[in-house]
Parts: C-alpha cells; structure tokens; sequence
C-alpha cells in the first residue's frame, strides 16, 4: 500500500512539473540532463529515443531527471533531440546524479529502488561549518556596526 501511494505522488509530482523545456535550463542543468539522456539510452533506449521530459530536484546535491520515450526512432549519439515529441509511454525511466555521479538509470515503476537511492545520496559538506545560524541573527538588534558601535537599546542609541 506505501508502494502504492509513493507511486501516486510521484505521478502526480510528474503530471505537476511537467512543462520545464530543455532550452529554459541552466547550463548545470544541461550537461546533467544530457549526461542523463546518454546514460538512460544505454541503459533502456531499445527502439525508441529516450529524451528529457522533466527534472525532480530533491536538494542542490541531486537531480533526479525523467526520460520519456519519443517518437523517435533509438540513435546513436544519443542526445536532446528537439523535433522528436515525448510520448506517454513506457519505458519511463529516472537517472539520478548524486553530486556529479550517476549510476545506472532506472525504470520509473521500481519506486522502492529510486527512493532508496535519493535517500542514499549525500549533502556536500557546508562551506560555514564553524558559524552556527541564530535565529533571528539578521535582525537589526543583532547587527555589528564598525568601531563606534554603541551599546544599548535600538531607540536609546
């Protein structure tokens, strides 16, 4: 049943994302997407052209990018081919790059799979890893002025 509804939400996460086009992305976005495109081809891509359809992002340190297949027939390179239209058909597939790496792309149906891996993939190290956050620290009470600073409540000064 947890299956289930993971696979429910992901569909429905999908339907709701859909209309990212591959010429709005970054060039970041780009190069993973069409390292994805390669990797899901080789993988899955048997007769027709796997291509982007959209991009999950779960954190800045993964994307999971969906492929679709086209109306394309399967070619070699393979890479973002414009005039072929993505079809509602299987197989739908998820190639996930974890901090610049990326395994072996997925069928979309094998959820447990794609959960795991997404869960699996670790944050970078924080730049500020000495500074601790304080709540409410970019508050006007809270900040450092230069030499002459005055002590004392915000009206008194």
């Amino acid at each position: 049943m947890r299956g289930l509804l993971f696979l429910l939400s992901a569909l429905f996460l999908l339907e709701s994302t859909k209309g990212i086009e591959y010429e709005e992305l970054d060039e970041h976005a780009k190069k993973i997407v069409d390292k994805a495109i390669e990797q899901g081809n080789k993988d899955h891509g048997k007769g027709k052209h796997l291509d982007f359809y959209t991009i999950v992002r779960r954190d800045s340190n993964m994307l999971n990018v969906i492929l679709r297949p086209t109306s394309c027939p399967s070619t070699r390179p393979t890479v973002h081919l414009k005039e072929c239209k993505t079809e509602d058909k299987r197989p739908q597939v998820s190639c996930i790059d974890c901090n610049g790496r990326m395994d072996p792309c997925l069928l979309l149906r094998e959820t447990e799979e794609i959960k795991k891996r997404m869960n699996e993939c670790p944050s970078p190290p924080s730049v500020n890893t000495k500074e601790t956050h304080h709540t409410g620290s970019a508050h006007a009470i809270f900040q450092k002025g230069g030499n002459h600073q005055k002590n004392g409540c915000l009206g008194c000064i």
